[in-house]
């Protein structure tokens, strides 16, 4: 397996702008999700958002403290 890696078809260098271009959509990803996130939001309201923000905290804490019992 290791002699399929002896000789590369790309160099250090293009290897090197690749990972910076990967790295730069993925930042560009991010930021147009969230703006379309907070877009949503701003059409949705404040109110439902705290709801459904409550709802989903409500819920992880019901997750993880499934298996705790408390002693009384």
């Amino acid at each position: 397996m290791a002699d399929k890696y002896e000789t590369s078809i790309y160099t250090k260098k293009q290897l090197n702008n690749a990972r910076t271009k990967g790295q730069v959509k993925g930042w560009v990803q991010g930021a147009a999700s969230t703006f379309l996130f907070l877009l949503l939001m701003k059409f949705v309201g404040l109110i439902p958002a705290i709801a459904v923000l409550g709802g989903l905290g409500y819920l992880g804490y019901r997750i993880f403290s499934a298996g705790k019992e408390t002693i009384s």
